[in-house]
C-alpha cells in the first residue's frame, strides 16, 4: 500500500504553525490524490544514534551478526518506511538556527548502508517537502548565513538520492506569535507559506 510519510518535530502541537501547516499539506494531498493513508511520526519518539547502531549501519545486512541486526532495527524500519512512501513531508522548527535534535536522529537512522553507503536508486523519485517554521526570516536575506538547517537537509536528501526537495518557509514567525501581525494576514509568514501548500502536496511518485 502506498502513503504519505508525515514527520513532525515541534513539541508545541497545534500550536505550531509547521503543524498547522502540516494538517494542510496532507488534506490537499489527500484531495489531489488516490493515496489516502498517512503514516506520521513524531521524530521526538526516535531515540538518538548509540554506538552500536551506528556501527551496525555501516555493515551490509547480509554480513550482520544477529547482534547487529537487532542493532540496526529501528534503522532498518525507517528506512524501509521512508523507501516504500509515495511522497515524503516534514514539518519541523527552526532551533538555534539548525534542526531540532530528534529530527537529526530521525536522519542518523535514515542515514545507512542502504542509502548512504550504496547507490540503490531507490529514493531517485521521491519527492520531498519541507515545511520550516522560525522566529526570525533565514529563508531570505542577510540571515541566510545563520541558516544551518536548509543547508543540511539539502545535503543529507542529495547524497541519499533525492532529486525532488521542496522547501515552504514559514517565517518570521515571532511577528505572529507575539501579535504584532495576525496569521491570516496576506502579508504573514504564514498566509505566504500557506499558498505554496496546495502545488508542493501535487508532487507524488
Amino acid at each position: 500500500m502506498t502513503y504519505l510519510l508525515s514527520l513532525h518535530s515541534s513539541t508545541r502541537q497545534d500550536k505550531s504553525f509547521s503543524n498547522q501547516l502540516l494538517a494542510e499539506f496532507e488534506a490537499s494531498f489527500q484531495t489531489q490524490h488516490s493515496i489516502t493513508d498517512i503514516r506520521s511520526r513524531f521524530t521526538g519518539d526516535v531515540p538518538h544514534l548509540d554506538f552500536e547502531a551506528q556501527a551496525a549501519g555501516r555493515v551490509p545486512e547480509a554480513k550482520q551478526n544477529s547482534d547487529q541486526k537487532r542493532a540496526f532495527a529501528l534503522a532498518q524500519e525507517l528506512t524501509q518506511e521512508l523507501c516504500n512512501a509515495s511522497a515524503l513531508v516534514i514539518a519541523t522548527p527552526m532551533y538555534n538556527w539548525g534542526p531540532p535534535s530528534s529530527l537529526k536522529a530521525w536522519i542518523d537512522r535514515i542515514v545507512n548502508v542502504r542509502t548512504f553507503y550504496q547507490n540503490s536508486g531507490e529514493l531517485a523519485d521521491l519527492p520531498v517537502t519541507v515545511i520550516v517554521s522560525s522566529g526570525g526570516l533565514y529563508s531570505a536575506g542577510e540571515n541566510t548565513k545563520h541558516d544551518f538547517l536548509r543547508p543540511l537537509l539539502v545535503e543529507v536528501f542529495s547524497r541519499i538520492g533525492v532529486r525532488d526537495l521542496q522547501f515552504i518557509n514559514c517565517d518570521p514567525a515571532g511577528p505572529m506569535e507575539y501579535g504584532r501581525i495576525d496569521q491570516f494576514a496576506p502579508e504573514s509568514g504564514f498566509s505566504k507559506a500557506r499558498g505554496q501548500v496546495a502545488a508542493a502536496a501535487s508532487r507524488v511518485r
